[in-house]
């Protein structure tokens, strides 16, 4: 343990002495002076360029400045001819590392307007600096260099060149930047030996800390086995729609994981035992969600602050993450009180940082927002994903969290607006069999027409694939419905034009049994003797067979009634 830490004494003591990729050592920028740029896309301090020892000019040329940065990415520097970032400001603003690192630019508005753009992946260093030389003649040449190469970094020209009179820097997001500007020239440096510089003199303790853990900063995941524990999912909404298979959720993760390339004795940096934010220095976890209608894995970003503590504990919480992913639709005759289950399979690209839920992780929020099916239950299984199309970047199978949601369609909407026409078109059916005359007719028709829209209707919500239990009832009251108007044709006709039936036929026989006649609500009494030996009609035929076609349509109404359709 203490070789490990004479390394890293050694280390650091050297690191001012050592020349980094651009030849530049910080004993260089002993003599600069230094601007922090740590709160964002703001430019806060305003310098002007006529105060400056070290800006010289001539003639020719109206901007020439030495500067130094160090950042992990998007260094910014705005050339304006006031001192503030006013909407009336004529600016130059030239982006160096923007893009996570990979381009940069010369702008002649704040984040818009570009002169030139080039690709420079890895231009910027968290570490090394970067020595830059920023020249801007009378003619409209802008040129961006770095110091020791031949052709500028960057190159435009501008006819209408502005008048510039301050300098300015900001970064972007939360990445710090560090500048070093007003440097003074090799010319007039002298040749006495430099004092030997130090990088974490007169520093605060929290800044001496950040300095040590970005020396040893280390972006590649840790070699050994780290998992990563789903601490809380907690969903704010939960939308299913299911006529185009897709399930949208919102959620708030919270992360946590160990990793011992990030620890420090507590007694050694002013007893701070836990640092908040600056996720930007250290290596995080990636969150992925699986679509397997794409088959892709989708990154799920979007860190709201992060924890670490001196024993190598980390814990971050994020930002409300929305996905969007493919869940079909089973087939179902229980429409519209049929359920589906959706799942959301979350994973990671690491192969030995394997995503781990505990048990109590999932929860909803007190205000979550839901759409026409509700979550019943939420339920956890782990799987190993041996697809080729989900491997891992090493080709090893991906281990995968499902977190299966279990859905019940609302019907509440559909039981008022479709069923309620079901029964009352129902009732009115049932109510024309006692009826007589155009009566009949009338309130038939008008059930029969109630019906069919809100069958029609009802057919624009179903599912095309299925074939619902209520439909069949539908079709099974629209028979019983023209029974009901055949038999009154029938009925008319037979009263008119239809003969008498022998006393002693079986079927009068049969027409006459008074506890048939009294089941069916006919007329006539209740005794056999009174009733037989008369001549019975074909009409009381008809009558049998409408009564027979009310009870059963009535039976499909009340089982209509105690069945969930």
């Amino acid at each position: 343990m203490w070789f490990l830490a004479l390394l890293v004494m050694f280390h650091l003591i050297n690191l001012g002495c050592t020349e980094s990729k651009y030849n530049v050592t910080y004993g260089d920028l002993d003599k600069c002076k230094q601007y922090n740029a740590v709160n964002g896309y703001n430019y806060h301090a305003f310098y002007q360029l006529d105060e400056l020892e070290n800006h010289s000019i001539d003639n020719e040329t109206i901007v020439n400045l030495r500067l130094f940065v160090v950042a992990a990415k998007d260094a910014h520097v705005l050339l304006s001819d006031i001192g503030s970032t006013s909407n009336d400001a004529q600016v130059y603003e030239i982006v160096i590392g923007g893009g996570a690192n990979t381009f940069s630019e010369i702008r002649k508005q704040r984040k818009k307007n570009p002169l030139k753009t080039k690709t420079t992946p890895g231009v910027l260093s968290p570490i090394d600096p970067l020595p830059l030389r920023i020249r801007i003649t009378r003619d409209g040449l802008i040129e961006v260099g770095i110091e020791g190469q031949d052709l500028p970094l960057l190159s435009a020209t501008d006819k209408n060149i502005i008048t510039v009179r301050y300098l300015s820097f900001s970064s972007w997001g939360s990445t710090q930047a560090k500048w070093f500007y007003d440097c003074p020239s090799d010319t007039q440096e002298t040749e006495t030996q430099l004092e030997e510089f130090d990088p974490v003199k007169n520093m605060t303790s929290m800044a001496k800390l950040l300095y040590e853990l970005q020396m040893n900063v280390s972006f590649d995941p840790p070699k050994w086995y780290t998992p990563i524990e789903l601490k809380k999912l907690v969903f704010t909404r939960i939308a299913y729609h299911s006529w185009k298979n897709s399930l949208e959720t919102r959620a708030i993760t919270r992360l946590s994981w160990r990793d011992n390339r990030t620890t420090w004795v507590p007694a050694e940096h002013g007893n701070i035992t836990k640092v908040i934010g600056f996720q930007y220095l250290l290596w995080t976890p990636t969150l992925v969600a699986k679509d397997e209608a794409e088959s892709v894995t989708l990154e799920l970003l979007g860190i709201d602050h992060m924890t670490f503590s001196y024993d190598g504990s980390f814990e971050f919480v994020s930002r409300e993450i929305t996905t969007e992913t493919f869940c079909s639709l089973r087939e179902s005759p229980d429409w519209p009180h049929e359920t589906n289950e959706c799942d959301l399979v979350l994973s990671t690209d690491v192969p030995l940082s394997p995503l781990k839920v505990t048990s109590e992780a999932v929860s909803f929020h007190p205000n979550m927002i839901q759409s026409d099916w509700n979550v019943v239950k939420i339920t956890k299984h782990e799987n190993v994903n041996n697809h080729e199309l989900f491997a891992l970047h090493d080709g090893s199978p991906r281990q995968e969290t499902i977190v299966r949601l279990h859905l019940k369609r609302n019907n509440e909407f559909y039981v008022t607006v479709l069923f309620a026409p079901y029964f009352m078109s129902n009732v009115m059916i049932l109510l024309s069999f006692w009826l007589d005359g155009m009566l009949r007719i009338w309130t038939n028709g008008l059930g029969i027409i109630i019906l069919i829209v809100s069958f029609l209707q009802m057919s624009g919500y179903a599912p095309q694939t299925s074939d619902p239990t209520i439909f069949k009832f539908f079709r099974y009251t629209l028979l019983c419905s023209w029974f009901c108007v055949l038999l009154f044709v029938l009925d008319k006709w037979l009263r008119t034009y239809g003969p008498k039936m022998a006393p002693d036929s079986w079927l009068a026989r049969f027409l006459s049994y008074p506890h048939l006649r009294f089941f069916l609500r006919l007329d006539g009494g209740s005794s056999y003797d009174n009733l037989h030996g008369k001549n019975m009609e074909w009409r009381d035929f008809a009558k049998v067979l409408d009564r027979i076609v009310f009870v059963i349509m009535g039976g499909i109404f009340a089982a209509a009634c105690f069945k969930k359709i």
